[in-house]
């Protein structure tokens, strides 16, 4: 047996500095001549090991025959073993655990236009720096150089080159476990899970059907358009495995994953389109926790500006002040007036500023925020900016040195130029429109588009355009969140494309402009997109709410349209889509229809309501990855039956939404995960004003598949037994921080010494009061205590389910702070009202005991 060395590298401390935290990579044989770095001491004489923790590294010298065993360091440590001989790169946890390990042979695959090049042996191995690098030969003359180094706690950096010319391809080709499943791939219509197929990571206007493709590829610019059904606005080149690792592609070149492909269900690949492939891969053990470190690396969405994100969005579908005064009177609460005057790219508020500024006080005074329309391109006719871009260099230039200008069409027509943002006067001059917007009075704009840069494109910072393809999209969002942060007062953005490195500047992320039809690319699409987006980093985003597409022969109907509105008040974000491009003759179904008023007042309703809820679990995200949406592998891993079902979710930590995707369906199969669960149609009831009240439970146990039923009206949720439901009060109409004054609407800010609290007592249990705040529950014997920690003093009405008195016991005293409070039961309900103080940092305890 060859000797070994065993290189311990220091990496970031765990949460707690007594604790060290480690990645280790071993290197089994080798040595190597270049002097440009510390060469690996000769075997067998000696091992070299480097003990990483969060002190001082020292170094010590041992003999050694074979690897001596990984010691424990901290949680989440990665263990990498490149072998001597054949090329084989073995990736183990702390336990030496298979994680993650490349195929027996040929593990490299370069392509180049005279074929194809595979991995042979190691020729040498070094160290460099706080990692190693192998030298690797291939079946030709070319030549792999291979780097492995910690890039943080429990992630490794690999980066492959190959030295030789004319390399088009460089894939890495990885071992696929027996049942191993794939998930995350960022924004995809057609799959939430995707072994067996390939998947490409592009940044594309699409996707779309079929018997679209041929018109929409005479609309849309050749270098945004794909014919895959796997196309998306928002990619991220993200593996994340149901074994519990995850493996980011770094490079911003196109590259695709090759997953247990038929005939080659073995493996699975990594492949780019360039001579390098750059990559990490991050511990788990559970793909939570791979999902945690990866979007701690890369940065997770900014926090929302304001409250009104997580309430209703609203777009007029006629006339504004019209639909809005029928809204209000039918008692439908909204946060955000979404319009759509075009500052770019052709200058449409040219001419009407003062209507703008007007529409704009008038949706204040009724107590909505207010976004308009922004995109990365210019008009050649919109003059003052078109012009100073070409004086000043601000926009993406051709190799000749002039504007890159292609096609954009709407309804219309347009030559268009795009702002380069890899130059300062590129952002400035956007942020310049931005401030018109602004100035007349809008709080954010939909950030459109994107997707068109062109391969052949010259930036000023001199990215090769097959790069700038997908980079683009991030320095367009970060460019726009600076501009917005110039702003008084809270912006709102939401934006359809993405990359990576765009994630950390989307506010909010809405899925592109879908087809109003209920399967591919319509409202059973968005389900898997979002759930996909939420395993790939994004936490809040929504759909368009009815589709912005209708083809010939598609139809938004009112069933469709109630689906979509009942999926959509259980996204990240409930958006409404009013209009869009309709080359069909139906009728477009509206909010207004008398079909549909009651479910979007029903659902409006009760998404305001929730919304301490969601704050909660959006705080959660900001500190865990966590999204609001949460496919069952972020949530039951070991549950099978649970990961394979990808048309239902957990909506925050304890909400299950199993949305209704097709036609005609009264009924839906659910599977409750492991636990008890208690429906929660058939334990409430609601009010015409839209309160829920509690009711005699129905408590299903976990780990089954039930049948339910699915009215039209009625989006299927199940609620975790002991989990507490903290609510606003009915009445609020905004979450917005406008409406002050105007008797008519009552804001979140008028109502948060309030709450409502719907508890269903049980297993123990802890989560949010809103963010910032928390609870927990617990029943012991003969009493049920729920601990409060809120961040100001407030009045609560709690209603909670008496199933924890099994016996047919009955409640004898409530306190709350130690003082006792007036209490009813009714049906196996308790009823109560108090008002406690709160700082943040005290718990304060409610205390429900039964009779002896």
């Amino acid at each position: 047996m060859s000797s070994s060395r065993r290189y311990t590298f220091p990496a970031i401390a765990a949460a707690t500095a007594l604790v060290a935290v480690s990645v280790v990579v071993y290197v089994v044989g080798g040595s190597d001549d270049d002097d440009t770095s510390a060469p690996l001491p000769s075997e067998p004489a000696s091992s070299v090991q480097v003990t990483g923790t969060t002190g001082p590294t020292t170094t010590t010298t041992t003999t050694a025959t074979r690897p001596p065993p990984p010691p424990f360091v901290g949680r989440g440590e990665l263990v990498a073993t490149v072998h001597d001989g054949a090329w084989r790169l073995d990736v183990t946890d702390r336990d030496r655990a298979p994680v993650l390990a490349s195929v027996a042979s040929g593990g490299i695959v370069v392509t180049t236009p005279d074929g194809v090049a595979r991995s042979t042996n190691i020729e040498s191995t070094r160290a460099s720096g706080d990692g190693i690098v192998a030298t690797v030969a291939t079946d030709s003359d070319i030549r792999l150089r291979v780097r492995i180094r910690p890039a943080g706690e429990g992630v490794l950096a690999v980066a492959v080159s190959a030295k030789g010319s004319n390399v088009e391809r460089i894939a890495l080709d990885l071992r696929a476990r027996r049942g191993e499943r794939f998930f995350g791939f960022g924004e995809r219509s057609n799959a939430v899970e995707h072994r067996g197929r390939t998947v490409e990571n592009r940044v594309l206007d699409g996707p779309y059907r079929a018997d679209q493709l041929d018109v929409v590829s005479g609309l849309v610019p050749e270098p945004g358009f794909s014919r895959r059904r796997d196309a998306t606005y928002f990619p991220v080149p993200w593996v994340l495995s149901s074994r519990g690792y995850g493996v980011l592609v770094d490079n911003d070149h196109t590259s695709r994953f090759e997953l247990a492909v038929p005939g080659r269900t073995h493996r699975w690949r990594t492949e780019v389109d360039a001579s390098s492939l750059r990559l990490r891969i991050f511990a788990g053990p559970t793909p939570a926790e791979a999902l945690e470190r990866m979007t701690a690396a890369i940065g997770r969405q900014p926090a929302a500006s304001t409250p009104a994100v997580f309430g209703p969005w609203w777009q007029a579908s006629d006339d504004e002040d019209t639909e809005l005064a029928a809204l209000r009177t039918a008692g439908v609460p909204m946060s955000v007036a979404q319009t759509y005057t075009h500052y770019l790219p052709c200058a449409d508020h040219r001419g009407r500023r003062d209507d703008e500024r007007a529409r704009t006080t008038r949706l204040h005074r009724a107590g909505l925020a207010v976004t308009t329309y922004l995109n990365p391109m210019v008009c050649t006719g919109f003059p003052t900016v078109y012009r100073r871009g070409v004086a000043d260099g601000a926009f993406t230039q051709t190799r000749r040195g002039e504007p890159y200008r292609y096609r954009y069409s709407t309804a219309t027509q347009f030559d268009v130029a795009q702002f380069d943002f890899s130059t300062p006067v590129g952002s400035r001059l956007f942020g310049d429109v931005v401030e018109l917007t602004v100035a007349d009075g809008y709080d954010g704009w939909m950030e459109d588009f994107g997707e068109y840069t062109p391969t052949d494109a010259v930036s000023a910072d001199g990215t090769p355009g097959d790069e700038m393809h997908n980079r683009y999209v991030e320095q367009y969002h970060a460019s726009a969140a600076s501009a917005a942060g110039s702003a008084r007062r809270p912006i709102i953005r939401f934006n359809r494309s993405g990359w990576t490195g765009a994630i950390e500047h989307s506010q909010v992320v809405w899925g592109g402009d879908p087809t109003a039809t209920w399967g591919f690319d319509g409202l059973r699409s968005s389900v898997l997109a979002g759930l996909g987006m939420g395993m790939s980093g994004v936490s809040t985003w929504g759909s368009d709410i009815g589709g912005f597409f209708i083809w010939f022969d598609d139809r938004l109907t009112p069933e469709l349209l109630r689906r979509w509105i009942q999926f959509g008040a259980f996204s990240g974000v409930m958006r409404l889509q009013a209009g869009g491009i309709e080359l069909g003759q139906a009728p477009r179904a509206t909010i207004l229809d008398p079909e549909v008023l009651p479910t979007w007042r029903r659902y409006a309703r009760l998404r305001t309501q929730l919304y301490p809820y969601i704050a909660g679990a959006d705080e959660h995200y900001r500190s865990t990855g966590l999204p609001i949406m949460r496919q069952h592998l972020l949530t039951h891993p070991d549950d099978r039956a649970a990961v394979a079902s990808d048309d239902q979710y957990l909506f925050g930590a304890d909400l299950l939404v199993a949305p209704v995707v097709r036609p005609g369906a009264r009924r839906r199969s659910v599977y409750l995960p492991e636990g008890e669960w208690i429906d929660l149609w058939r334990s409430t009831s609601m009010d015409r004003d839209g309160t829920l009240h509690l009711r005699r439970t129905e408590l299903r146990d976990g780990g089954r598949r039930v049948d339910v039923a699915a009215p039209a009206d009625e989006v299927p949720i199940h609620i975790r037994s002991g989990a507490v439901l903290p609510m606003l009060p009915v009445d609020v109409d905004t979450l917005s921080g406008y409406g002050r004054g105007n008797p008519d609407v009552v804001r979140l800010a008028d109502r948060q010494d309030e709450r409502r609290l719907l508890a269903f007592p049980g297993p123990d249990w802890r989560g949010a009061l809103g963010a910032g705040e928390s609870m927990s529950s617990s029943v012991d014997g003969d009493r049920w205590t729920l601990t409060l920690r809120p961040s100001r003093p407030r009045t609560y009405q709690l209603e909670a389910t008496l199933d924890w008195l099994s016996d047919g016991g009955e409640v004898c005293s409530v306190t709350a702070a130690g003082s006792s409070v007036g209490f009813t039961t009714d049906d196996g309900v308790l009823s109560t009202q108090f008002a406690i103080d709160g700082d943040g940092e005290r718990d304060i305890d409610v205390v429900v005991r039964r009779c002896n």
